[in-house]
């Protein structure tokens, strides 16, 4: 995130005196601001924060993120009977991790948001505060700029060496099945493809990786005729190696997936600590990629 004069795109001093608060302290002001529920009947959506920690460059915590306005029955996976029935008016809550970190001597603020099977409150939180900062300093922009590892116009790890890269088909049709097994699973499998460098070496860079993959109309990838919704780049990013989703739906495609690398509580949810670490990691990383250190 970062602060710029109204149909102007140079970068100002998030602590200039011409801000009624600098940067680091209009984001803490807006997090106390939104502790309490935040609902939009017409989205059918409501968030709030709960703040966990508070450092001096920053703060993290969870947006708790609901969704409502329609029934569904809540069924026990196990016994396969029905739990409840969900009226509209229910909320169902999900935490999703966030951090932001503003670095000493840095022009801008970085931020961190979990997404979780698919959900998100990036666009609800971020479209709240760019009004109240409008509303606070009138003739200067709060802008938000999504920092992918590689993409269309570059990325930050474009130039990356990728050592293995993974096509994914999620629920996989019978017919691909069929192929490898003498009997189809009663359940949905995943059908994945993976090719690996050996040793030492690479398959080359992210953004080459990127270039050669020829999605369709429907944006899947075929290998030997099999339509692939989804593919993924294991790429370093800190001090380990990642999986970067190349492809994939609109918010997923781009984004660094930790489903492997963090601890889950009992809850289904990842353990907050073990999110709070890896994403301190990458920030750290993205960082000084951004500066050149």
């Amino acid at each position: 995130m970062r602060v710029t004069k109204a149909r102007q795109t140079q970068t100002i001093d998030p602590n200039s005196s011409e801000l009624k608060l600098p940067l680091k302290s209009f984001v803490e002001q807006f997090v106390k601001a939104n502790a309490t529920v935040n609902e939009s009947s017409e989205a059918e959506r409501s968030w709030y924060f709960e703040e966990r920690t508070a450092q001096a460059e920053g703060g993290s915590g969870y947006v708790h993120y609901g969704t409502f306005g329609f029934e569904s029955n809540f069924v026990d996976s196990k016994t396969k009977k029905r739990n409840y029935r969900r009226k509209t008016t229910d909320v169902e809550e999900i935490p999703l991790f966030y951090q932001a970190w503003f670095p000493d001597s840095a022009k801008y603020g970085l931020v961190a948001f979990q997404s979780f099977q698919g959900r998100s409150c990036v666009a609800l939180v971020t479209s709240k505060m760019q009004k109240a900062f409008a509303q606070q300093n009138d003739g200067f922009v709060l802008r938000f700029r999504k920092l992918l590892p590689v993409g269309k116009a570059g990325g930050l790890y474009a130039q990356s060496p990728v050592k293995e890269l993974r096509l994914v088909r999620r629920n996989a049709p019978s017919d691909v099945t069929d192929r490898y097994l003498d009997e189809t699973p009663e359940d949905p499998i995943d059908f994945e493809v993976s090719m690996r460098a050996r040793r030492k070496g690479t398959l080359g860079k992210l953004q080459d990786i990127l270039g050669s993959l020829k999605a369709n109309d429907k944006g899947l990838v075929m290998h030997d005729g099999i339509a692939f919704d989804r593919a993924v780049a294991d790429v370093r990013i800190g001090r380990g190696t990642r999986p970067v989703n190349l492809l994939g739906s609109a918010g997923e495609a781009g984004v660094i997936d930790l489903t492997e690398t963090v601890s889950r509580g009992p809850d289904g949810h990842p353990v907050f600590d073990s999110l709070a670490s890896e994403v301190d990691e990458i920030l750290i990383d993205f960082f000084k990629t951004l500066s050149g250190k």
